[in-house]
């Protein structure tokens, strides 16, 4: 749980810069470790959920703010949230036939599997 201490703090750093690619990183592996310690600390899951961890790393702006502002203590993202709490939050179909553009479809429209726990 340090260590995602760390990449919160860095990630969230990251992105007040503007350096969004280096705060996606911070945020998958963030992702990552809290769903490794769901699956083999706490046993609160199954298995580990890879769209999930998908969804930071391909999602837009918004998910990527929302992420980190979930997660920290402090108000530094409060602002840049209500900026882009407009923007229409996308999500990724995992249906190799879908027609979207490199499949990239409004997150509200989109339906969970519970088997194989894709979108």
């Amino acid at each position: 749980e340090i260590a995602i201490s760390f990449l919160l703090c860095t990630g969230t750093q990251y992105f007040l810069k503007g350096n969004y690619a280096d705060a996606r990183h911070s945020a998958v592996i963030t992702r990552y470790f809290e769903q490794r310690i769901a699956v083999g600390l706490k046993q609160t899951q199954a298995l580990v959920n890879w769209p999930k961890i998908n969804e930071v790393y391909e999602g837009d702006v918004h998910t990527l703010v929302k992420f980190f502002r979930k997660r920290i203590p402090c108000s530094c993202l409060d602002a840049k949230y209500d900026e882009v709490k407009s923007i229409t939050k996308m999500g990724v179909c995992y249906n190799p036939e879908c027609s979207a553009p490199l499949g990239k479809v409004e997150r509200s429209k989109t339906m969970y599997c519970s088997r194989c726990r894709c979108v």
